[in-house]
């Protein structure tokens, strides 16, 4: 094994570690906004129309 090979072995790694973390940030970015996305949308269905989101009642008289 050459210095160069040893080098572009290394540099190789860098660049996989780099891209790697990378790749995580914009996964997690991703994933929180489409979360927010979500909450926001649920929270204005309920404001136009608060009926879809009661729980259901139970009759609990019964004998």
């Amino acid at each position: 094994m050459t210095t160069d090979m040893i080098n572009q072995i290394l540099d190789g790694m860098a660049r996989g570690t780099l891209i790697g973390i990378g790749a995580a940030f914009w996964i997690m970015g991703l994933a929180a906004i489409w979360k927010w996305f979500l909450g926001v949308m649920k929270r204005f269905l309920h404001w136009i129309n608060p009926k879809w989101f009661q729980p259901k009642t139970e009759e609990t008289d019964k004998n």
